[in-house]
């Protein structure tokens, strides 16, 4: 347990302090030149890039943590270990989940209190790298690398490990509209680690679901992303796409559960296969 929450602690500290240590200049000289001070939109401009830039620098760290201190290790073998049609259908897999995910976030009415930071980061190079790149990297090493396989490899049962690990998967993003989205999308990474034994299907998923996201911010307004589904086609598309999202999840569930080859064996010493 005190593994995971230094884990937790570390993955946190080192964004914290990038933060700090690229955003208080930035805004001290603005204050200073500006006679105490500071544009507001060239502020928020420079704070934005600064932020971006701390979560880059604070990812690679993580990830270097994370190998230096041997909370993973890889065996790059395994690369070309996970079949070509075995990652087509987890990413199908992915894809219905998303839809059938953020459409139940969108009937719970959840409140998102991160949506300006993420729209602006959407905007920036560096933020665009941070939310598509280094996110799905450094989560999924954390969460489904470093906190599910540890807890495998000591004797947990794959789905108590799934479930721990996707519980603080969603409870890290801290904002109501990403915690159970976050928690149900880990779920499906969760899986497709414990089934294949390597983290690429999820490091793959967790990129195409952040680049769509990504992608709808930078294209559309603030406005239009907060219409909801429901306003943008009406009522009988959206819940037919909610049947249609559901159906897909659940039968490329089985199917892959049914077809995937036995998950492998988690033991102590086992290196982290990726």
């Amino acid at each position: 347990m005190w593994r995971i929450v230094k884990l937790i602690i570390y993955f946190y500290l080192y964004q914290v302090l990038f933060t700090a240590l690229f955003t208080l200049p930035e805004i001290w000289t603005q204050l200073m030149n500006n006679g105490g001070h500071t544009d507001g939109f060239t502020g928020a401009k420079i704070t934005i890039t600064a932020t971006c830039l701390a979560l880059v620098l604070s990812g690679i760290t993580m990830i270097w943590h994370l190998i230096h201190f041997k909370y993973v290790k890889f065996n790059l073998k395994s690369f070309g270990e996970v079949s070509g049609k075995t990652m087509v259908l987890s990413i199908v897999w992915v894809v219905a989940s998303m839809m059938f995910a953020n459409l139940c976030c969108e009937f719970l009415n959840l409140p998102d209190y991160t949506q300006a930071t993420a729209y602006a980061m959407s905007r920036n190079v560096l933020g665009i790298l941070s939310i598509t790149i280094m996110a799905p990297l450094v989560e999924e090493l954390l969460f489904r690398g470093a906190i599910q396989g540890h807890l495998m490899r000591i004797g947990v049962k794959p789905l108590s490990a799934i479930l721990a690990s996707s519980a603080i998967f969603g409870v890290i993003h801290m904002n109501p509209a990403q915690i159970l989205f976050a928690f149900a999308i880990g779920l499906i990474f969760g899986w497709l680690y414990y089934r294949t034994g390597s983290l690429v299907p999820g490091i793959v998923g967790h990129f195409i679901n952040n680049s769509i996201a990504c992608i709808q911010m930078a294209v559309m307004t603030q406005e239009e992303i907060n219409i909801k589904t429901i306003d943008w086609l009406g009522e009988a598309p959206t819940y037919a796409l909610f049947a249609f999202s559901f159906v897909g999840m659940l039968g490329m569930f089985l199917y892959l559960k049914k077809h995937l080859p036995a998950a492998p064996v988690y033991t102590e010493n086992q290196d982290l296969t990726i």
